[in-house]
């Protein structure tokens, strides 16, 4: 770690050298951009009102990068609630659609949602100062250097929880290794997702001491219960009608739509009263994907558009936040999108959760133990493309009991692993080093 701080001196000299040219640059570019200027104060450092964390102890910083990691880190920041009834605790996001789900899904339980500063010194020495946080806790990713290591130089303790390492990343960083002190030599904990993360961790010379595997915590997902009644409305209120057979493509991309869309298009030859729910990972597509999908020839809606019962629907674009859950409650088989393309997936669990066979493509850099372990117990398929796609989805939708036994299979998994939350409850412990 000889190497860390003359590398974060260039670091900083670079930002400063750079500043005056890109800074404006930066700025206009994130003004301009709606998803981004609702929350450029705050990268600016102007934080909200904190009186909520006066008298509370101790101070606990979580931080989620976007919708996934907030999924994630939801049901550990309630616990951590409960667990610390006396805490001031502050949530924060990168995204704004981060931000959205925290707002949602941690609204009572967080005492101060944030973003976090853009990495210079004088905004995040700015932020910790008036923040004053005892424990700053990083979900999966999202590392900053400034950040990290100010906190180390200001004794704040640092835990980065539900870590993974590509084999890609680690041998990129086996070449680098005065990268691998900046992004990694600041933690006082590393707890990753799974032993073959933290193995890598090791291989590349991290400290024993900080490495630990205390398992994924999208495994602990919370799933709203949906209520027999709820689904029925669902239903109604969408145009998707009670006997058909229904798939979800999830949290999807460019490049994934329209082999999505063809695989549709096919496989209504046969399964003549099939229907789709696509969800796009950026909502603000929804408009993109209806025209898309109309130009196919398919009769479609937006969630967003719907002010009467839509009849006669061939696909439903879902494209508002918090709603994705529900509709995998309703499927009979999902798709889970980020996969088809270099994007590395999103939660695949979640479909698992109410017992719906999942597939999924080759690109699961983000989800990859998952995806092994719902390949292994028989939950999950892996597809390559389009053609695999309509094969997989043929066989399933005409044979009623491999599809119940996939979703079985994918639920039992996600219940046999789950616990991670209580063990990171005990490592968040021994880092403050003060148990309740």
């Amino acid at each position: 770690m000889a190497l860390t701080r003359p590398l974060l001196m260039i670091y900083n000299l670079i930002q400063a050298a750079a500043l005056p040219c890109l800074g404006p640059l930066v700025l206009l570019y994130f003004f301009s951009r709606s998803k981004y200027r609702g929350h450029l104060a705050g990268r600016l450092g102007r934080l909200p009102d904190l009186s909520p964390l006066k008298g509370r102890s101790p101070r606990i910083w979580v931080h989620a990068l976007s919708v996934g990691e907030v999924n994630a880190a939801s049901a550990l920041v309630k616990a951590i609630s409960q667990r610390w009834q006396g805490a001031g605790i502050i949530c924060s996001a990168t995204t704004a659609t981060g931000l959205t789900t925290l707002k949602r899904k941690l609204g009572h339980t967080a005492h101060v949602i944030t973003t976090t500063p853009f990495d210079l010194l004088p905004l995040v020495n700015k932020v910790l100062k008036e923040i004053s946080p005892d424990c700053f806790i990083l979900v999966e990713t999202d590392i900053w250097p400034n950040l990290i290591w100010s906190m180390r130089k200001s004794g704040i303790r640092t835990m980065l929880v539900n870590g993974s390492l590509s084999s890609l990343s680690a041998g990129r960083l086996s070449h680098l290794e005065p990268v691998k002190d900046i992004l990694y030599g600041g933690f006082d904990s590393l707890a990753m997702q799974s032993s073959y993360d933290s193995r890598r961790l090791l291989k590349l010379g991290c400290n024993p001491d900080k490495v630990s595997a205390p398992g994924n915590l999208k495994y602990d997902i919370e799933v709203p219960k949906i209520e027999e009644s709820e689904k029925v409305l669902l239903r109604k209120v969408t145009g998707l009608k009670d006997m058909s057979p229904l798939w979800v493509a999830g949290s999807t991309h460019p490049g994934e739509e329209d082999l999505i869309f063809a695989a549709h298009r096919d496989l209504k030859q046969v399964f003549r009263e099939l229907q789709l729910l696509i969800a796009p990972r950026d909502p603000k597509r929804g408009f993109e994907l209806e025209a898309s999908a109309k130009g196919m020839g398919f009769k479609v809606v937006r969630r967003s558009s719907m002010v009467a019962k839509p009849s006669d629907v061939d696909i439903v674009v879902l494209d508002t936040l918090g709603e994705l859950l529900k509709f995998y409650s309703l499927c009979d088989i999902a798709f889970v999108g980020g996969t088809l393309v270099n994007i590395g997936g999103h939660n695949l669990l979640e479909p698992a959760a109410y017992g719906v066979p999942v597939i999924f493509g080759p690109y699961v850099e983000s989800a990859r133990s998952i995806a092994e372990d719902l390949l292994a117990c028989g939950g999950g398929n892996r597809v390559s493309g389009e053609k695999e796609l309509k094969e997989v989805l043929n066989r399933l939708l005409k044979n009623s009991g491999e599809r119940t036994d996939m979703g079985n299979k994918a639920k039992a998994l996600l219940q046999k692993n789950q616990g991670a939350v209580a063990k990171y409850l005990d490592l968040i412990a021994k880092t403050l080093g003060r148990i309740p």
